[in-house]
């Protein structure tokens, strides 16, 4: 629940981390166990900032990578963020049996810019 701030002025923090069992929706997805990843973005400064780069990958403590799916209705942080606003955005990844396990999330709002690296447990 706590936010990154970066000297750019923008900040980032995980909003929600859930499980749950997503159905393959087009081919080379596979049905099972996946995690669901809400982040969200805040824009401190006085101009417009572009989310349209933003990068959010998922890793396991034991080494697994999180694969993302289209599978369970992901809505990426994408588009213009105005000056004092926020978005948020649903990141889901593919993590056999995910329930309980170490993970950390790289949040990255803008290609070149610092990122953000959130370590804990999924419950």
């Amino acid at each position: 629940g706590e936010a990154v701030a970066f000297d750019t002025g923008i900040s980032v923090k995980i909003e929600k981390v859930e499980v749950i069992d997503v159905e393959a929706q087009t081919p080379g997805e596979v049905s099972g166990s996946a995690v669901v990843v809400t982040v969200a973005a805040d824009n401190g400064t006085a101009d417009t900032q572009s989310l349209d780069s933003a990068v959010v990958t998922l890793d396991a403590q034991d080494g697994e990578v999180g694969i993302g799916t289209t599978a369970g209705d992901p809505a990426p942080l994408a588009g213009s963020l105005e000056p004092g606003k926020s978005a948020t955005g649903r990141y889901v990844f593919m993590l056999g049996s995910a329930a309980g396990r170490d993970v950390s999330v790289s949040v990255n709002y803008a290609a070149g810019e610092p990122v953000a690296i959130f370590t804990g447990k999924i419950s």
